[in-house]
């Protein structure tokens, strides 16, 4: 009997180091994973960081640039030869707009106030007035972002599509619903609901978020731009 208990013990001290070399190797395996993880999110931080640096320095005064090029080009007279100039120079921009949105891919970090203001100062030169009631604080990051870039989506057609002389913007968190109008005068009664790429992008990115866009065009002019996407969690007030 005190062999057989002797023999196994034997056995069991030469399947030790065995063992301890599988786990070793299963916790090298581990290590490896977590540093394969950790390099993948730095590289997805920095190509958000990037992102987030080219909207910031470009992309938004691209925009303005292309506003005012096109605001030019409108005051122009229809023989002046600055027109075809112009008309390139407006053409030059949006592909760099372009461009640059295919570069960053993202609008996570969108500033909201930021296309505010912007919207102010172009409707400003445009020579529309602007009245801008929001509340940034009640919104999460999420609804943030896309409510800047619907405002700038629609403020881009307020230029583009009517002889606006007053344009409002409206943010109001109610009921667990974050709403964004956009309403403008100007616009011909018997023109077309609104359509297109531009309302279509806008669409797509407040169903992501569960939400909905809508149009209404009044019998005296006014256009509305409707956009509610519900809060959720810490969004809520």
């Amino acid at each position: 009997m005190q062999n057989v208990v002797l023999l196994t013990l034997l056995a069991l001290l030469g399947t030790l180091p065995i063992a301890a070399l599988v786990v070793l190797a299963m916790r090298l395996r581990r290590l490896r994973a977590t540093q394969a993880e950790a390099a993948r999110q730095a590289a997805a931080e920095a190509r958000e960081q990037f992102g987030r640096d080219v909207h910031d320095l470009v992309s938004s005064r691209l925009w303005l640039a292309t506003l005012r090029s096109e605001l030019a080009y409108r005051l122009a007279d229809d023989d002046s030869p600055l027109r075809p100039a112009l008309a390139d120079v407006v053409q030059s921009i949006r592909q760099a707009s372009a461009d640059i949105r295919n570069v960053t891919r993202s609008f996570r970090d969108v500033s909201l106030a930021s296309e505010l203001a912007n919207a102010r100062a172009v409707l400003r030169a445009y020579g529309a007035g602007c009245s801008v009631e929001a509340t940034e604080a009640e919104l999460g990051d999420e609804i943030s972002a896309v409510f800047a870039i619907m405002v700038r989506e629609a403020v881009t057609n307020v230029l583009r599509h009517s002889r606006a002389t007053l344009c409002t913007i409206e943010i109001v968190v109610r009921g667990g619903m974050a709403t964004l109008t956009v309403s403008n005068n100007g616009v011909d009664p018997s023109t077309p609901p609104g359509d297109g790429s531009g309302l279509d992008n806008l669409r797509t990115r407040a169903a992501e978020l569960d939400g909905v866009v809508g149009t209404v065009l009044d019998p005296d002019g006014w256009f509305r731009l409707i956009a509610e996407i519900p809060c959720r969690g810490g969004d809520r007030r």
